[in-house]
């Protein structure tokens, strides 16, 4: 959803921190926005301060299921 948003919104460049192994369609699994079959595509710039985000969202995802268990 998010790469079609990016593409249908024509933004030029796309910068994330981690990767989603699991669904990422912007340079993961996927280059969705770069896509040439598109009309507009995306320079996408990954793993720009890597293992901050991936602390970040370890913590994140990790506080949430303690959460849950309790």
């Amino acid at each position: 959803m998010c790469a079609g948003a990016i593409e249908q919104a024509r933004i030029d460049r796309v910068v994330y921190g981690a990767p989603s192994d699991k669904s990422g369609c912007a340079g993961t699994l996927l280059n969705v926005v770069d896509n040439p079959k598109f009309m507009h595509r995306s320079e996408v710039v990954g793993g720009v301060l890597l293992e901050e985000c991936e602390g970040l969202l370890k913590s994140y995802f990790q506080r949430l299921r303690d959460g849950r268990s309790k």
